[in-house]
């Protein structure tokens, strides 16, 4: 049966899904419901990318030197001494900015956390297109690939730093419920014609994908990149919705989805 959401159903919809990103406390600002929407209220989080607009500095470069090397060999495995010769400064001139790796893993999380609000920044429009949906996936892919190694190392990172789990636990649930948003504003627009009951179990089976799939890819083919790993993403996440689009909007689609063929 065609899933048309009435304007009532829409709005508490909305209201519930608002409360499930509300709990990215650290993450989200202030959620507000104004006439069936949601709206984000700047909540002051403060990170790397806004201080980029000063020159660089030597914390700048250590940061973006940890990211590159937690990225890449994973956080376990990575010395402050390490992160000292790939940013060629003494080990003493990084203790000075960051006295323990702990205080560096506190701050790339607090610069995911300013992204990954923005990420979850909901649409404008009681409506959004395929094109709409498409730009989400992209800036969110995006996103989990910059800080792929607190995916890659979850275990570990949660025994090791708490905020880290917390982050990642609320980063979780206001995925799945940013994805929901959109296959009800979808919906609404007679893009998909998904069954009411269904919305909710799609929309979890998309964030683990977009957040799961890159350890799969790596266990099943050790060499896959990054960016390989990012367009199978893409086409999977797209390939979930073809069941559910509607003839009118079926063809925009596969277009979309033929862009990952590999």
């Amino acid at each position: 049966m065609r899933f048309i959401a009435s304007r009532a159903n829409y709005n508490t919809d909305i209201a519930h899904l608002a409360g499930l990103i509300c709990e990215l406390v650290h993450i989200a600002g202030a959620i507000t419901i104004h006439s069936g929407k949601m709206y984000i209220v700047n909540s002051g989080i403060e990170g790397l990318s806004e201080q980029s607009q000063s020159s660089t500095t030597t914390r700048q470069r250590i940061l973006v030197a940890s990211l590159l090397l937690f990225n890449e060999h994973g956080e376990p495995n990575t010395t402050t001494n390490q992160i000292a010769n790939e940013v060629d400064i003494s080990p003493g001139n990084l203790h000075y900015h960051f006295r323990r790796k702990s205080d560096l893993v506190d701050a790339l999380l607090a610069e995911f956390q300013a992204d990954a609000r923005r990420v979850l920044q909901p649409a404008g429009s009681e409506q959004t297109s395929l094109d709409d949906f498409w730009v989400f996936l992209h800036v969110l892919l995006e996103c989990t690939a910059a800080y792929r190694f607190f995916f890659r190392d979850m275990e570990s990172l949660i025994v090791e730093y708490p905020n880290v789990g917390k982050t990642l636990r609320h980063f979780a649930k206001g995925l799945a419920a940013a994805f929901e948003l959109h296959l009800h504003t979808l919906a609404d627009g007679h893009v998909l014609n998904p069954g009411s009951d269904e919305l909710h179990v799609v929309a979890r089976n998309l964030a683990v994908i977009a957040l799961f799939s890159e350890r799969f890819d790596a266990l099943v083919e050790p060499s896959s990149t990054v960016d390989v790993s990012s367009l199978q993403i893409a086409r999977s996440i797209l390939n979930v919705l073809k069941p559910f689009v509607t003839e009118g909007a079926a063809q925009h689609l596969e277009e979309l989805a033929a862009h990952y063929e590999m």
